[in-house]
């Protein structure tokens, strides 16, 4: 079983965060500044070739408040980063999903379990 951990929470990727300017999609700082930390954060965990069988992948949200945050839209960009850190060959490799959100005050970050999927 890999771990993983990041310290921040992913910035969910919507549509309202990639805008339009000039017919340009560019990213705004605040979801720019996470992907580079996340990916630096993944890089110096894991430096192994990508992982290209099925997998079941456990998330633990460490949330620093009670704000609403949606799961969904948090682990799209998770599965991009893990993708682009070249953990994962393909997010689409992901078979099982379990998402557990908790609240620290004060406290955030993710923990990333990826464990060869046992379903048929």
């Amino acid at each position: 079983m890999l771990v993983l951990r990041l310290s921040q929470v992913p910035v969910p990727k919507t549509n309202r965060y990639i805008r339009r300017k000039g017919g340009k999609v560019f990213k705004p700082p605040r979801v720019k500044n996470w992907e580079v930390k996340a990916l630096w954060e993944l890089r110096q965990q894991y430096s192994g070739e990508p992982i290209d069988f099925r997998v079941s992948v456990d998330i633990t949200l460490t949330l620093p408040n009670h704000r609403k945050r949606d799961i969904d839209n948090m682990l799209k960009s998770l599965w991009d980063v893990l993708e682009k850190a070249g953990v994962l060959k393909n997010d689409n490799l992901i078979y099982e999903v379990r998402t557990v959100k908790r609240v620290v005050r004060g406290e955030q970050g993710v923990e990333i379990k990826i464990k060869e999927f046992e379903g048929g």
